[in-house]
């Protein structure tokens, strides 16, 4: 096991390695806002005027900056030159602490990450037995929701089958497409407010071109699908374009 892996979030932590990651978390709260807060204090490549790549201190470039211009301006007014240790100490200071202060916050996080990995690998046997005894429940209920499932799919399949019979006056005892390939489609079965069996439901379970009794469909002729109908008369009607070539401008051997 690796120094440290991520869990999934619902694994049931205890409450002592739940303080562990809120120690981990903390640690790399502080590191990460200690950076943003002192940005200024860490080395960051730039380019220089030749452009070429340099290291360059943000907080120490404006404070030298800052020592130039007052300077000149106290070359321009005849006063002596400010003291260059009392505007930059502060300066230097910030950035030796920087330099050793986010070392000391990433020694902390890599602390409590290694903590709070420990911590969860000592309890993976007893959670994992207990989620061996979830999921055995989970297997049961599962086990009985499908049996309960396809026990009302055959319900729905009966009913059905006596509702075709009735809607085709016994001369289909069965759902339309019984025995076919593809089984049946027993789950779009919906009726209208009235009580009848909807278009829509009649198509999708395979009513097409079956004479139906008149009061238990919302469309008591034979159900027909509009599209399919329509595709097949295109094709009975269609005729090829025939592009005849003409003898025109070829030779008096051209044969057609």
């Amino acid at each position: 096991m690796t120094n440290y892996i991520e869990p999934p979030k619902d694994l049931p932590l205890s409450t002592k390695v739940k303080g562990l990651l809120k120690a981990y978390d903390t640690a790399v709260e502080n590191l990460n806002k200690y950076r943003q807060e002192n940005a200024r204090y860490a080395s960051k490549r730039t380019l220089n005027a030749l452009d070429q790549y340099v290291y360059q201190i943000p907080a120490l470039r404006e404070a030298e900056k800052e020592l130039r211009e007052q300077e000149i301006e106290a070359a321009a007014n005849g006063r002596p030159l400010p003291d260059r240790s009392k505007v930059l100490r502060p300066i230097e200071a910030k950035v030796s602490e920087y330099k050793r202060m986010v070392p000391a916050l990433e020694a902390l996080v890599t602390r409590a990450r290694n903590e709070y990995a420990e911590g969860v690998k000592a309890e993976l046997v007893p959670m994992g037995l207990k989620e061996a005894q979830k999921a055995a429940k989970a297997r049961e209920d599962w086990e009985k929701a499908y049996n309960a499932a396809m026990e009302a799919r055959r319900t729905l399949e009966r009913h059905g089958a006596l509702f075709v019979w009735c809607a085709t006056a016994g001369q289909v005892d069965t759902l339309p497409l019984e025995g076919a390939s593809a089984g049946n489609n027993a789950e779009a079965w919906q009726i209208a407010e009235d009580g009848r069996l909807t278009t829509e439901a009649a198509i999708e379970l395979g009513f097409e071109g079956i004479a139906l009794v008149d009061g238990l469909v919302v469309m008591p002729e034979p159900v027909t699908d509009g599209q399919a109908e329509a595709e097949a008369e295109f094709w009975r009607t269609y005729k090829p374009k025939m592009f005849n070539a003409k003898p025109a401008g070829y030779g008096d051997n051209w044969e057609h």
